[in-house]
C-alpha cells in the first residue's frame, strides 16, 4: 500500500473528526460511557490516519 486513495484519507480525517464531536456531545450529555468509546475510535482512526498519510515524509 504506497499510495493510499485520497478518499480514503479524508474519509479517516472526517471520520476522526465525528467522533471528537460525538465524544464532546455525549460527555457534555453526563453519558460518560458512550464518551470514552467515542474517545478510543477517535483515537484509533487518528492512528490510523497517521499511519497512512507518514509515507510521504520518510
Amino acid at each position: 500500500m504506497n499510495n493510499p486513495s485520497n478518499f480514503r484519507i479524508y474519509f479517516l480525517a472526517v471520520l476522526s473528526a465525528a467522533w471528537i464531536i460525538l465524544a464532546l456531545a455525549s460527555a457534555r450529555g453526563g453519558k460518560w460511557p458512550i464518551a470514552a468509546i467515542c474517545l478510543v475510535m477517535a483515537v484509533a482512526n487518528s492512528v490510523q490516519l497517521y499511519r497512512l498519510t507518514r509515507q510521504g515524509k520518510s
